[in-house]
């Protein structure tokens, strides 16, 4: 049976993972072709920590008090998440020219997933008095993601470096 407190760590490391990606993305211009790689490889990392949380958030029922804890959590991490995509769209004439759009297409896709999975266990979970402003909070992250998906959907390039990780922090 999960914890609050691996829970909680858990999404700590989401949000570092998140804050280094957004640091990487945020160069703009100045973005190297070991950045963009680095840059995927991270994704990876958040993918592989999402889907632990999902495992142990999967087997953990919250109170209350629990569940308020980690919303608050999750409004960190989507507001992170909605920073780091909005910076990949701002940066997307970068990465093509780097021939990596297509990588970036593909994390995003890898990372959409997993966080949509991560929000249906937490919806499910979700006591009703908080239900509500969880829906809305998923919300604004299927709109980030629709957002920088569009943005992406026709690049091409870097595919076949999209399983690499990097899960040092």
């Amino acid at each position: 049976m999960a914890s609050l407190d691996k829970i909680k760590k858990n999404l700590s490391d989401i949000e570092r993972k998140l804050t280094k990606a957004s640091k990487i993305a945020s160069k703009g211009a100045d973005i190297k072709f070991g950045d963009a790689i680095k840059l995927g490889s991270k994704n990876n990392a958040i993918v592989s920590t999402i889907k632990k949380g999902i495992k142990e958030y999967s087997t953990f029922d919250p109170n209350e008090e629990e569940a308020k804890a980690i919303l608050q959590k999750m409004h960190t991490i989507v507001n992170l998440t909605e920073t780091y995509l909005n910076l990949l769209v701002e940066h997307k004439a970068r990465f093509e020219s780097l021939h990596v759009g297509g990588l970036v297409k593909k994390n995003m896709a890898k990372s959409d997933e997993a966080g949509t999975e991560l929000a249906a266990v937490m919806l499910q979970k979700a006591p009703q008095s908080i239900k509500a402003e969880s829906e809305a909070l998923d919300k604004r992250r299927v709109d980030a993601f629709k957002k920088a998906v569009v943005a992406f959907e026709n690049s091409s390039g870097g595919e076949d470096k999209a399983d690499e990780v990097d899960d040092s922090d």
